[in-house]
């Protein structure tokens, strides 16, 4: 049972939500939850807090109750924390890519509600790496597992997830009209800032062949959230890398600059010097599909242009980028 400043006794979280859907409004049960979370001696809902916390963006809450579990004299505490504790450390970047996938694969455990989340682990180092078919390849078991979540707390947030995952998986298998639902799904239930922001990332690029007002919509909407919720690289991430991609892919370079040398010789064919790209482009030590496809559009190189579209399709499974070294192949 877990006592809660005045309030009656509660066997769970699962029983405190019942009597907050009776007793107060749907708008007020985030921050009480996350108040019984720091509160509560149930394990399985100390347990079960930490998704919520992290998903709903309660990071100095979040912190804390990681830091109980880790402490824990329960076995199930400490594995759980474990595994947020790898979370975390992708979200820090304390590892390399290679390392947090090896120690997030030999996780093991027996309870299905962290098999899932070992799974989403798994498949946002893959997103990461670009490895977008072992992505779907780990699609199938994930749903599985997740028909066996039941809890009435953990299972619509792991839903969240899932979603975010899809939105991902179709607009890289370029099924747009899927794509599309998942994300706008996603905007609408996830209460994290920082994943609702690098969701409006995606959501803009994932509309250069289709509308720039959408895109630019989209970016600005990742910039707000940025500037509100003080987050600084996400900032730049956007006003040095997303913002001049997508503004020279739709040829609206005025006024438009950046210190990234690729979207610098990209500013520079959209604008048609193909001189200043050629010269820009020299100074780029990167060998991704993207400077591939930059430099074949600057040398008008039709064999570069299908490494760039080869790179795309065999060695990322992205079918979505791949559409720009294909377009540009067929306006040569």
């Amino acid at each position: 049972m877990s006592k809660i400043d005045g309030l009656a006794d509660f066997r769970d979280a699962d029983h405190y939500l019942s009597w907050l859907k009776t007793h107060h409004d749907v708008e007020s049960h985030p921050e009480k939850l996350k108040t019984y979370f720091l509160k509560t001696t149930d394990s399985y809902s100390q347990c079960i807090g930490l998704e919520f916390l992290l998903m709903n963006g309660y990071m100095e809450a979040f912190d804390q109750l990681l830091e109980q579990n880790n402490q824990s004299r329960s076995k199930r505490n400490r594995e759980w924390a474990n595994l947020y504790n790898l979370i975390m450390m992708k979200q820090k970047r304390t590892l390399s890519k290679s390392e947090l996938l090896e120690l997030a694969q030999s996780f093991r455990t027996d309870e299905v509600e962290l098999q899932c989340i070992q799974l989403f682990l798994e498949i946002s180092i893959y997103f990461d790496i670009f490895d977008y078919s072992a992505v779907a390849n780990r699609l199938d078991p994930l749903t599985d597992k997740l028909k066996q979540v039941n809890d009435p707390i953990l299972s619509p947030l792991l839903k969240q997830r899932l979603n975010l995952v899809l939105f991902h998986h179709y607009w890289k298998r370029n099924e747009m009209v899927l794509a599309r639902k998942y994300g706008f799904e996603s905007l609408v239930n996830t209460t994290n800032i920082r994943y609702l922001a690098n969701l409006h990332i995606n959501m803009s690029l994932s509309y250069i062949f289709d509308d720039f007002d959408l895109a630019n919509y989209h970016l600005n909407e990742t910039i707000r959230l940025a500037e509100k919720n003080n987050l600084p690289k996400l900032i730049s991430a956007v006003q040095n890398s997303n913002k001049p991609f997508i503004y020279a892919h739709f040829k609206r370079t005025e006024g438009i600059e950046t210190p990234n040398k690729s979207e610098q010789a990209h500013l520079a064919l959209a604008r048609g010097d193909f001189k200043t790209a050629k010269r820009i482009l020299s100074e780029v030590t990167e060998d991704t599909p993207f400077t591939k496809y930059y430099i074949g559009r600057a040398y008008q190189d039709r064999r570069i242009l299908l490494q760039s579209y080869n790179e795309f399709l065999e060695h990322r499974s992205d079918h979505f980028f791949a559409r720009l070294p294909l377009t540009a192949l067929q306006t040569l």
